[in-house]
């Protein structure tokens, strides 16, 4: 019996099994439905049992099935590692699937996609942004994503972390809210209503962190995973918002927000690129070095080209 298998046929085994079922891999891999089937069937065809059970419109793989996945993961990650070593980076046809939160996108996502369009002209980027890291993390365990930027968070000690950035986020609050003074001590955030991104979240873990070290235990919080939504609640003077600059400077300058100096100051957040150690390739580590030259978490993306950066460190 002559053995046909082919990348097709392995990529749309793995497909399936990130995606869950035939109908997803086949938006996964700009394919339609039938074509990932006669994939699957060809590649069954060359095995004495199934690879999957089909239930409904879901697809589990098999034990068989589980035994070949992982084979085709290692075929896979060795072609794109060739490809990566020795294709011309002006001809390297392929698909970076990246997730990253809010603050990126916002800030310096413009200038790394141009810079990664003229590296890999061919190079098609599948973008994800995400409410909260675990919720990325989640994805490249799962093999959805090939990277995420993300801030760092000592819990996924299974992944391979590579620094870009910290930023550091400052207290602001509407020019009309009530306060004695302009600079407060830390103790005195306790009697506020604090708008901030919850727990969950590495901004939020480390806001509530820095407070239980201070012995501030805060009278009443409001939380929102997105930045953008919680300088408008600043605005609106719902409290006093944990931000970073690059999100408060425009509102400072239109005189919607004003900071607020407390002390001591919060730690900074340190934000990393983040990939599985058994799917990191030469491709995905030249990415890496183009998101590190081109991030800058303290400038709106469309302020790049008008002003100076505004208080970021450690770039």
């Amino acid at each position: 019996m002559a053995y046909q298998i082919t990348f097709p046929q392995l990529e749309a085994l793995v497909a399936i099994a990130d995606m869950g079922s035939f109908e997803a891999a086949g938006r996964k891999l700009g394919s339609v439905q039938s074509g990932v089937s006669r994939h699957v069937r060809e590649l069954e065809g060359q095995f004495p049992r199934p690879l999957f059970e089909r239930v409904s419109r879901s697809a589990r793989l098999t034990v068989d099935g589980l035994e070949v996945l992982s084979q085709a993961r290692t075929i896979l990650q060795q072609r794109d590692v060739l490809l990566s070593q020795y294709a011309s980076e002006k001809v390297l046809r392929r698909t970076l699937r990246l997730g990253m939160t809010e603050l990126a996108a916002l800030t310096w996502l413009p200038g790394f996609i141009d810079a990664l369009r003229s590296t890999y002209p061919q190079v098609d980027v599948e973008l994800e942004v995400g409410g909260v890291a675990a919720e990325l993390y989640e994805k490249l365990r799962l093999a959805q994503l090939d990277l995420a930027i993300v801030p760092d968070t000592p819990r996924w000690t299974d992944m391979s972390r590579f620094p870009l950035a910290t930023v550091r986020n400052g207290w602001y609050c509407s020019p009309g809210f009530k306060l004695k003074r302009r600079r407060l001590a830390v103790s005195e955030l306790g009697q506020l209503t604090l708008l901030c991104q919850s727990a969950d979240s590495a901004a939020g873990h480390v806001m509530s962190k820095w407070l239980e070290r201070n012995g501030v235990q805060p009278r009443n919080i409001m939380t929102c995973n997105s930045f953008s939504a919680l300088g408008g609640m600043a605005s609106a003077g719902l409290g006093i918002a944990c931000l970073p600059n690059a999100i408060a400077g425009e509102l400072v300058t239109l005189g919607r927000l004003r900071e607020v100096h407390v002390t001591p100051v919060m730690p900074p957040v340190r934000y990393v690129a983040v990939a599985r150690h058994d799917a990191l390739t030469p491709f995905h580590r030249r990415v890496i070095a183009l998101a590190r030259a081109t991030c800058d978490y303290g400038m709106r993306y469309q302020d790049a080209d008008a002003r100076e950066p505004l208080g970021t460190e450690d770039q």
